[in-house]
């Protein structure tokens, strides 16, 4: 994402008696502000295609709740898994086997048309659910 910043140089400087510098995540809920263009996307693509099965909290529907994913799994797995998850299966992956057996040898969905990036969108939503 890039973000673009214009300042007005018709008007007057105010000096800040800190410097003020924010680096990392901002909760869209207590920062209404803070919900991005990558945010919407993520939130549009999760309930158009995964929110069927899955709840952005921990709460079980057909398959897990994602919430904290990004925390359990590399983004590189989940890319993969998104995409092909009966690959990730086959190829004896401990956790997706496990995962597979914990909700009754039921089969996701693969989305292999999903780009990287909006995968990534749909984790930066999820993890500011």
């Amino acid at each position: 994402m890039v973000l673009y910043a214009f300042y007005d140089y018709s008007k007057s400087i105010v000096p800040l008696e800190e410097p003020q510098f924010y680096c990392g995540v901002v909760d869209m809920k207590s920062n209404p502000t803070a919900y991005t263009p990558e945010l919407a996307q993520g939130e549009a693509i999760f309930k158009n295609n995964c929110s069927t099965c899955h709840a952005a909290t921990d709460e079980v529907v057909v398959g897990p709740g994602l919430k904290g994913i990004v925390k359990r799994r590399p983004i590189e797995w989940i890319v993969k898994w998104v995409h092909n998850p009966q690959k990730v299966i086959k190829s004896g992956d401990k956790y997706a086997l496990d995962l597979y057996k914990k909700f009754n040898y039921t089969e996701m969905t693969p989305y292999p048309n999903l780009k990287r990036e909006e995968i990534m969108a749909i984790m930066a939503y999820l993890d500011n659910q």
